[in-house]
């Protein structure tokens, strides 16, 4: 008996890899930018820093949402599978 590793369950896991990290990459700039601006506006300015907390704070939703994604495991299946071997 052999028992087989779907290629659905792989390809999901690698397009997911690749979704997550494609996702991430301008998050982290956007988290960057934010970072910044509040270095060099006003820290009194009560409409920029609210503002820019928020942005860092969907930044940080957005990348606990990747994480959840990617520590998602697929179905178990029903059980090993018998396989014949063909000639």
């Amino acid at each position: 008996m052999i028992s087989l590793v779907t290629q659905t369950d792989q390809t999901t896991d690698e397009v997911l890899g690749t979704l997550a990290h494609e996702l991430r990459q301008p998050l982290s700039t956007i988290e960057a930018i934010a970072y910044y601006l509040s270095m060099i506006l006003p820290p009194d300015d009560p409409k920029i820093q609210p503002q820019l907390a928020r942005i860092r704070e969907l930044v940080e939703q957005a990348n606990l949402i990747l994480s959840d994604a990617l520590g998602l495991t697929p179905a178990p299946a029903a059980g090993p599978q018998s396989v014949t071997p063909s000639a």
